[in-house]
């Protein structure tokens, strides 16, 4: 491969801007040309549609480019209508219609100069179907890593041709054994597979790893949704108070106290509020959303991470605990299940209050006894920058150069 022409790869996210999509390029962009490509498909019912028709609104397709950085915002944004509960022949003169507006501008794009020599679908999404169907007419592979378990919202002729990416696709890449378990549970019969794990940033771990002063401070890193399940740990930690283990703190990053937490048992459910009324407030501290940067500044300052997921298809925010040398106490949540072990934290079943402040009252006794150094090598040695960067260029090299670049 002469790398003094760099192979040019169109990114196609699921969802932009991400952070660890953009971070992924880059590791990797002295040696790839990239440009991403986001889509907004808006669905419409018959009635709706023929409102916005009768009314001039009606938008079929729009293209837009943007001379910007990726660093900002995608360098192409796609916006289309799609019209549901047509016809079976309506709905493939559709699908066939929107079909030729993207081979269109795809092919005005590649003779402009930027023809890309691999396609790289970030997670499954609408906009990747009609840009896998050019790119496999013009014999371009295509890689989807999968970031997310799959689930069957619905299923229309549109949706079957979105799942049918997961077997045309040249290469799968699953970001963890959960993941790829969940699709052959589904039935998809991929051509390639590959558990590639995420990539974790190492540029803040310590070099070297002083022994700390065991401090009981606990991290808890968080978002808004429910999978997060952040009332298993307020019930733990109520158990260890209720037992008189109370020299223990609790950080909660990640989630603006004053919005709502998307609780699935209870309706408008704020978490200080929550945690008022657990008679918890002397135990935790919510320290609001944190910038990427300054999260990953933070893990060093506490004694152990605590996860109570039900659904993790990574865990991130865990590796990232570990590559700082910090042990864990995790809930059995699928995707960390490909890193974490005895060795490095402690692994209890979903949902069970009980077990978790077990494990934690356990973690703290013992945390001492876990090896930062021996923590933090063995994240980094699998998903650190250097890891990951090996990985990406792997499998873009092997795609193009199987394709006669």
């Amino acid at each position: 491969m002469n790398l003094l022409n760099k192979p040019k790869v169109l990114l196609i996210p699921a969802w932009y801007p991400a952070s660890f999509f953009t971070e992924q390029m880059r590791l990797v962009e002295d040696a790839f040309d990239f440009k991403v490509l986001t889509g907004k498909r808006t669905k419409l019912g018959k009635k709706r549609a023929a409102f916005k028709i009768l009314h001039g609104k009606f938008k079929f397709f729009s293209w837009l480019e943007n001379k910007s950085s990726h660093d900002s915002q995608a360098d192409i944004h796609i916006s289309y209508s799609y019209i549901h509960f047509l016809s079976r022949y309506f709905e493939k003169k559709q699908y066939r219609f929107l079909n030729e507006y993207f081979e269109y501008e795809l092919d005005k794009l590649a003779k402009l100069g930027w023809k890309p020599d691999l396609i790289h679908i970030q997670s499954l999404n609408d906009t990747a179907v009609f840009v896998c169907n050019w790119a496999q007419k013009n014999k371009i592979p295509i890689i989807l890593t999968e970031h997310i378990v799959f689930v069957r919202q619905d299923f229309d002729f549109f949706q079957k041709e979105k799942e049918s990416l997961y077997t045309r696709v040249n290469k799968v890449l699953c970001v963890s054994n959960y993941v790829y378990r969940n699709l052959l549970i589904n039935g998809f019969e991929m051509k390639a597979v590959r558990i590639v794990g995420n990539l974790v940033e190492d540029s803040f771990v310590p070099t070297l790893f002083d022994k700390k002063d065991i401090n009981n401070k606990i991290l808890f890193v968080t978002t808004h949704l429910a999978d997060k399940d952040i009332e298993v740990l307020l019930q733990a930690v109520k158990l260890l108070i209720e037992a008189d283990f109370v020299d223990i703190k609790v950080d909660v990053l990640g989630i603006d106290p004053l919005q709502f937490y998307n609780n699935d048992c209870k309706d408008n459910y704020l978490l200080k509020e929550e945690i008022n009324k657990l008679g918890l407030s002397a135990y935790f501290d919510i320290k609001g959303i944190l910038s990427s940067e300054d999260l990953l500044k933070s893990y060093k300052d506490y004694s152990i991470f605590v996860s109570t997921s039900f659904s993790e298809t990574f865990g991130l925010a865990i590796a990232e605990a570990l590559s700082n040398g910090i042990p864990v106490v995790i809930t059995d949540s699928g995707g960390p299940r490909d890193f974490v072990n005895e060795s490095n934290g402690i692994i209890v079943p979903i949902r069970n209050p009980q077990s978790l402040a077990e494990a934690i009252k356990e973690m703290i006794k013992n945390v001492s006894a876990y090896n930062s150094s021996h923590l933090s090598n063995n994240i980094i040695r699998d998903y650190g920058r250097k890891a990951f960067s090996k990985i990406i260029s792997e499998e873009y090299i092997q795609q193009i150069e199987r394709n006669g670049y």
